[in-house]
């Protein structure tokens, strides 16, 4: 089998590069960070090679540099240059190499594989490895687990830190580089596992607000998506909380029905259970709860069905999560195939759980204009069960939304991102400078079926 690594990128047409994280499988199987590198597993003898490019001596002036030597001490492993590959492939006695080639069904982009002229010797394979590598990487090792508990604890402390020194006033970045800084500072977290998000008020509405710019306003809640990458496992946590430490009426009811959808959820998790199910069922909290409000009228079984959920929660449930922060292996050929419903097409799985599985669950509730008439036209949903006058008051609230990080055990699920104040009480009493462990969460799993 043969691997590749990533390659520096560099910025435009300088001589300056990218901060870049290793190619995801490489990174799996090998556990090497240094880029420009391959790998080879001789499947007969179980013997990995890996092969890194000819250090340059005269760059010892102004970087570290690395010889095979220095590599076979950090790695345990046979290391040769690239130059040689071809020559040390050959004296294997190779018959044939099999790549791992593939489509991520998140982005539709195919994986990193190495260059035509290192195989144009041998028949390739392209089909055998990489769904089993997809499998792999979805079923986590014990100590896979332990390593994303200190990367979602490493998160947890950041989300607190946001929290601290949010307040009207400042800008959203602000907030965002005081959570970075914190991971950086205490735990020497490597780069973002994805760009993070501070949305205020109705910067909430957009799900993937990256433009951390606005000055933050009284009575705004403040959406906090991100996450912290450690030993190359990410964390992806969001907490909702308002700008001023004190929740609207309004802000208090929304938030009290995501909560509602979060923790119901996680507590019917186990192996077996349907992912799919799983999102079905948030979304009829969701729109129970609307319907309590006075915001939506109708029968919940029969929004649900003709998907006015969507209209409130354009996104999936949550997603696998591990290496990389949208884990691969959600759709394979052995699993459940994509819904092609409004809503369902955005699960990035659906598949059953399985016993030490890390999936997000992150159900939230947004107030888009969008959505809520052009959009649910060219889909074809009904907005004659919304009442626009009883949701004028909620529409400037933007959007929450609750993201926990969780493993599936024997029996139901370890939680990773726990440490965090979660019910409107304890972020209230937390953001005054009071002991919130002190108020206990209670029961928050909802009856609807």
């Amino acid at each position: 089998m043969l691997f590749k690594g990533k390659e520096d990128v560099v910025i435009d047409n300088t001589d300056e590069e990218y901060a870049v994280r290793q190619e995801s499988f490489f990174y799996y199987l090998f556990g090497v960070k240094e880029v420009g590198c391959y790998a080879c597993i001789d499947i007969d003898k179980e013997e990995i090679t890996l092969f890194i490019p000819t250090p340059v001596l005269a760059h010892k002036i102004f970087m570290v540099v690395y010889d095979k030597g220095d590599f076979e001490k950090m790695y345990g492993t046979r290391t040769e240059y690239v130059k040689d590959m071809e020559m040390v492939v050959e004296k294997m006695g190779t018959k044939k190499i099999y790549v791992n080639y593939g489509k991520n069904s998140d982005s539709g982009l195919t994986t990193l594989v190495p260059e035509e002229k290192w195989m144009e010797k041998y028949p390739v394979d392209k089909d055998a490895v990489h769904p089993i590598l997809c499998e792999c990487r979805v079923i986590k090792s014990p100590q896979e687990i332990e390593i994303m508990r200190v990367a979602a604890k490493a998160g947890v402390e950041c989300h607190l830190e946001a929290m601290k020194h949010c307040r009207p006033g400042v800008l959203e970045s602000y907030v965002l580089s005081k959570l970075e800084s914190y991971g950086k500072e205490n735990y020497n977290t490597d780069i973002q596992p994805y760009l993070g998000i501070v949305a205020s008020g109705m910067g909430a509405a957009t799900l993937h607000y990256r433009l951390n710019d606005k000055l933050i306003e009284e009575n705004e809640l403040i959406l906090c998506d991100c996450g912290q990458l450690i030993q190359g496992y990410a964390s992806d946590i969001t907490t909702t909380f308002p700008s001023n430490g004190k929740f609207t009426p309004e802000q208090k009811a929304i938030y009290n029905i995501v909560l509602k959808m979060n923790r119901t959820v996680e507590a019917k998790l186990k192996p077996g259970v349907s992912w799919r199910d799983m999102h079905l069922l948030s979304e009829r909290i969701l729109l129970s709860g609307l319907k309590d409000l006075g915001i939506l009228k109708g029968d919940v079984k029969e929004m649900a069905e003709k998907r006015v959920g969507y209209l409130f929660m354009p996104h999936g449930l949550g997603h696998l999560i591990g290496i990389d922060v949208h884990e691969v292996g959600g759709y394979l050929k052995s699993t459940p195939e994509r819904d092609a419903q409004p809503g369902l097409r955005n699960l990035r799985t659906a598949r059953h759980m399985l016993e030490r599985m890390a999936i997000t669950v992150e159900p939230g509730c947004y107030f888009i204009d969008f959505l809520l008439n052009d959009g649910a036209k060219l889909l074809g949903i009904p907005t004659s069960y919304i009442d626009f006058d009883k949701i004028q008051p909620y529409m400037k609230l933007g959007g929450v939304r609750i993201e926990d990080d969780v493993v599936i055990t024997e029996t139901g699920i370890d939680l990773l991102s726990a440490g965090l104040p979660r019910t409107v009480e304890q972020i209230e009493a937390f953001m005054a400078g009071k002991d919130w462990k002190a108020i206990p969460e209670g029961s928050w799993i909802s009856e609807v079926a």
